[in-house]
């Protein structure tokens, strides 16, 4: 097991600091006069202002069972929320006394013996159903506009306890089985091939909408079509129309311009009708099709209003054939599912060994002792009702794909409700791990194999190297960084058309590609991690490289790009972030400081108190003060100075990208202030201080709200205290790879709760 085995016996240098003597003593004589001094004015002696009061805890028992209070207690401390800044602040020994032994006594854990915690029964999410779907029967179906959205906890949608299924979920998932095998599998004699063509796509005179192709007057809506071969084809067209004169529309249906057969069109265009015709094709040339209206009618004095005006309206043509000969060969998907009939095979062994090596795809492990003998009894139903067994068989798939085994990550537990109970989890369950982590989807065949014979672990760097280098990977970057770093929210972002005119819906879009681009060569090339903060190189293509004013790009395609310009480096000058930061018609610089304590540190300030007036833009309505003017005159009020001096110094150092993302050295005519301080003491001027702020002062944090990250979207549940052993690893294993992006995918991958599990309670 090599390095996971190795995890399960950390070291003492991860023991909290007050690893001796009796904590309860400890808490009487040095921590409590502490507590007294800088924490009674407001949360003791009879004072419980915002409804807390720390004297109210007894003892350490009692501390340990409202964990949620004292982990809010041990944020504020931590990031110098509390005391408020008008009131004595404790120094940093202090503190950091303080922090220690509630680490110690409130948040105690055993590296000997870390907790894994548990993950609950994790369903599909949505793309997960669709990425799976694709992979197990070999066709691609757009399956998400059929499945209810997915709600999201701790910042990403994979998360078990936020999963649930309703009745609705399990009937679009049904729906969507059926969507997906209708174009995968064929049961019995194949249907020949059909060419559909929307009334909206063919050429000719006329209008063109989303209802069809309308001819107001003679005229032809045509198509261009290809036969597979010299034979019977059958036309079918879905027209309607309006009366006129003394009979509806007349249409005929062309071949190269001759007419192959004509029909009245007894149908109103609200209610359109198909009309069918079988015909010869003499040979595999393309030949043009037309629908052509003949009898157009219009009298303006026509004494029945119904009667003045007659039209055509083409909703669509489809083209079936040939129709005789042999039937076309099944597609692969089919054949892949189905296999061939072996001699002699009654109709129940057939169907069991296709359910069985189905199963054992489908739920991503080998079945179970008469798990797949279940199914048969919709074969033997289908069968009852006439239909052949290829068809009892589709409807055992259907069952199947919306079966517990599939649409859930199940994980056997030797003892599911003993909580004491931890055990390494099977190697199929890594598997899974490991290709919903990367993927986003089910392990594919070498995955498979490697945990049926018990060697995936002994080869998990080879594996992990396979994996990110597969295209696949590109649901680990856009589904990981979507939700960590908020690109998926990109689309809705909308900076004012009127203040930044040079803004487009393209700029926008390469702002996400770049952003993307970026941190996937991070993780590929095995770059430091820190490279996010502090890269000199980008991912541009010409419409992005001209809006940030970089030359020499040219052309759509997205190309790496050498920062000539400090001010564009890494993730802070990237036009992803100043949008998602910001309002439509201005800056924040609190979102900003918010965004980077949040997503880039870990420390996300508490949520601001309610009633806060919202600040106008420079200039708005008479209003002169700039946003940095504004915050100051805020942050006057007690209650509200800490969280922004712990904010505002960060937003103001990135003050000079606007909301759209463009740099700028004035505003309103004023020279922009950057200056600032951030709670450590160090002084900062625009983002290039802040950017080594982070990278000099903050790598640690970095890393491990980086770890954090990865570890709750890699597990599929939140961190919990006492994960805090895991993370302490992660960050040491990367600290010692240099910061290697590689070398955090692989502790993450080796840690305890990753690479076990216990049982509930």
């Amino acid at each position: 097991m090599g390095k996971t085995a190795n995890s399960l016996l950390l070291t003492a240098a991860f023991s909290p600091a007050w690893g001796q003597g009796d904590l309860s003593v400890r808490w009487d004589k040095e921590v409590l006069p502490l507590v007294e001094t800088y924490c009674y004015d407001c949360h003791g002696d009879g004072i419980k202002k915002g409804e807390l009061a720390i004297d109210k805890f007894d003892n350490i028992a009692e501390m340990q069972a409202n964990r949620d209070v004292w982990k809010r207690i041990q944020d504020h401390l931590k990031h110098q929320l509390m005391p408020p800044l008008d009131e004595d602040q404790p120094s940093a020994e202090e503190r950091k006394k303080i922090l220690d032994w509630i680490d110690a006594a409130v948040f105690p854990v055993d590296p000997k013996n870390p907790d894994p915690g548990r993950v609950t029964l994790r369903r599909l999410n949505r793309v997960e159903y669709q990425n799976t779907l694709r992979d197990l029967l070999g066709v691609s179906v757009n399956v998400m506009d059929l499945i209810p959205p997915d709600d999201s906890g701790y910042g990403f949608d994979n998360i078990g306890d936020v999963l649930t299924l309703s009745p609705a979920h399990l009937e679009r998932y049904l729906e969507a089985a059926r969507v997906a095998l209708d174009k995968a599998v064929y049961p019995g004699q194949m249907p020949p091939p059909e060419a559909a063509f929307a009334g909206r796509e063919m050429k000719g005179n006329g209008h063109r909408s989303e209802e069809g192709h309308y001819l107001f007057m003679a005229g032809e809506a045509k198509v261009s079509f290809k036969p597979q071969r010299a034979g019977t084809y059958r036309v079918t067209v879905t027209a309607g129309g309006t009366l006129g004169g003394d009979g509806p529309p007349k249409m005929e249906f062309h071949e190269n311009g001759e007419t192959i057969c004509e029909w009245d069109v007894d149908a109103r265009l609200e209610q359109p009708k198909e009309f069918t015709h079988e015909f010869k094709i003499n040979d595999e040339k393309p030949v043009e099709m037309g629908v052509v209206f003949t009898n157009d009618f219009y009298q303006e004095d026509h004494p029945d209003p119904k009667k003045r005006d007659r039209n055509l309206m083409v909703n669509a043509l489809k083209i079936t054939g040939p129709l005789d000969g042999p039937p076309p060969e099944k597609p692969q998907s089919h054949k892949r599912i189905y296999g061939k009939r072996e001699a002699g095979e009654n109709d129940e062994a057939y169907a069991l060994r296709v359910l069985n090596g189905f199963a054992r795809k489908a739920f991503r492990r080998p079945s179970q002792e008469g798990e797949t003998k279940r199914y048969l009894q919709l074969v033997a139903l289908a069968k009852k009702q006439g239909e052949g067994v290829e068809e009892g068989i589709r409807l055992a798939l259907e069952a199947m794909l919306v079966s517990p085994a599939f649409l859930f990550r199940e994980e056997p537990q030797p003892e599911p409700d003993n909580s004491k109970k931890i055990h390494l989890i099977d190697e199929h369950s890594l598997a899974t791990r490991l290709s919903y982590f990367f993927w986003s989807t089910m392990p594919d065949q070498k995955l498979m194999e490697l945990a049926s014979r018990g060697e995936l672990r002994k080869n998990l760097d080879s594996e992990i190297d396979r994996m990110i280098g597969d295209d696949r990977s590109r649901q680990f970057i856009s589904n990981f960084t979507g939700q960590w770093l908020r690109l998926r929210d990109m689309p809705s972002t909308r900076p004012a058309e009127k203040f930044f005119p040079k803004f487009t819906g393209k700029v926008r879009d390469s702002m996400r590609r770049e952003t993307e681009m970026f941190f996937g060569h991070i993780i590929r090339e095995g770059l430091p991690m820190e490279s996010l903060l502090d890269a000199d190189f980008t991912f541009l293509n010409e419409t992005l490289a001209n809006y940030y004013g970089i030359p020499d790009v040219k052309g759509d395609k997205f190309q790496k790009v050498t920062l000539k310009d400090s001010h564009r480096r890494g993730i802070l000058g990237q036009g992803s972030f100043h949008l998602l930061t910001s309002y439509p018609l201005r800056t924040s610089p609190v979102l900003r400081g918010k965004y980077v304590l949040e997503n880039l540190l870990d420390t996300a300030p508490p949520p601001p108190p309610p009633n806060v007036p919202q600040l106008e833009p420079p200039g708005h309505k008479g209003n002169q003060q700039s946003l940095r003017e504004q915050l100051e005159k805020h942050r006057e009020d007690p209650s509200c100075a800490s969280c922004h001096a712990l904010m505002d110094p960060i937003g103001f150092g990135l003050e000079n990208f606007d909301a759209a993302g463009a740099w700028r050295d004035q505003e309103n005519g004023k020279q922009i202030d950057t200056a600032g301080e951030l709670m450590s003491g160090r002084k900062i001027l625009g983002v290039d201080d802040l950017r080594k702020a982070l990278v000099e002062d903050h790598r640690p944090e970095f890393y491990r709200s980086v770890a954090t990250k990865m570890l709750t979207y890699a597990l599929g549940r939140g961190l919990e205290w006492y994960d805090r052993p895991a993370l302490d690893r992660i960050v040491s294993d990367t600290e010692k790879a240099g910061g290697n992006s590689r070398a955090m995918l692989r502790a993450v991958i080796d840690s305890v709760p990753f690479q076990y599990r216990r049982g509930d309670s």
